[in-house]
């Protein structure tokens, strides 16, 4: 009974969800296909798919189909997928990426309530399609790319274990949730969090057990939300190769507005740097197969 009534308070404090959409990818210019994936426990999630701006995938242009990378978008605690429209647009013009953006179940229009282990479970439906589409729809596939944000950042590190991207950004990732709930919640210092919580979002155990992915860890150094020393937790638990991007003036909403040309510069050196040598070479003719 205690523990039942623990996690539903641990909930009320993880997650604020939004359930009405701001608006859609076309408000910010961009074309969109809305997408229903199923998920591996017979739950389905909303999410949307971005094309990269050349070529036929995109819609625009014409030509050789470019390489671009493919871009898995995971959200924080709060809001849902139309909360960074602006952002897809900065992504979408300043790398050249397709973006897979997608609602956990209980935020946005994704139907049910969210958990930890629900979104892990999202997240890789979300991975297995933007796969497939990165695949099927260019001749040459790009790298494979997962930006988590804030708690996303924890989750794009849970599955990044048997799932694998050839770059995991993380932007203001938590060390864990036990770790962050004194600084949030003063008044949980007085439990003993660290065994009674359960809804933990470890990133910082995750990471450690991650070996041969290339991770950018970019960060704002005025976030008051996630602390810059628990995001050092998270770098230095992390094997090579890494880098650490901190954002002077940052906030933790959108760090990258302070200096966007710095930004992407950054992800997109880091990006060809680590994980253009794992470019598919495939053919046209072989993807058409």
């Amino acid at each position: 009974m205690f523990r039942r009534a623990l996690l539903r308070l641990e909930r009320s404090l993880a997650y604020f969800p939004e359930l009405t959409l701001k608006g859609t990818p076309e408000h910010v210019g961009l074309r969109y296909e809305e997408l229903w994936l199923k998920t591996e426990d017979g739950n389905r999630v909303h999410a949307w798919w971005i094309p990269g701006p050349n070529g036929p995938n995109g819609g625009l242009g014409s030509g050789e189909p470019a390489a671009r990378p493919t871009w898995v978008y995971l959200h924080g605690s709060g809001g849902n997928i139309s909360a960074r429209l602006d952002g897809y647009r900065a992504i979408h013009q300043r790398t050249g990426a397709n973006i897979l953006a997608v609602d956990y179940r209980g935020f946005g229009l994704s139907p049910g309530r969210p958990s930890e282990s629900a979104t892990y479970t999202d997240a890789r439906a979300a991975v297995v399609e933007a796969v497939r589409r990165n695949r099927s729809q260019q001749c040459e596939p790009g790298p494979l790319v997962f930006l988590g944000v804030s708690m996303g950042a924890a989750i794009a590190t849970k599955i990044a274990e048997d799932m694998r991207p050839d770059a995991l950004l993380l932007e203001s990732p938590p060390s864990s949730f036990p770790d962050l709930a004194p600084v949030q919640y003063p008044w949980t210092k007085i439990l003993p969090l660290s065994w009674l919580m359960q809804i933990r979002y470890e990133t910082r155990s995750h990471i450690a057990r991650l070996a041969n992915v290339p991770l950018l860890v970019m960060h704002g150094d005025q976030d008051d939300i996630v602390p810059l020393k628990y995001v050092q937790m998270v770098y230095d638990s992390a094997n090579d190769p890494k880098r650490l991007f901190v954002i002077k003036g940052g906030t933790h909403d959108r760090p990258d507005l302070v200096d966007p040309k710095m930004y992407y510069s950054v992800v997109n050196g880091f990006i060809d740097e680590f994980a253009s040598g794992s470019l598919r070479t495939s053919s046209c003719d072989y993807a058409a197969d």
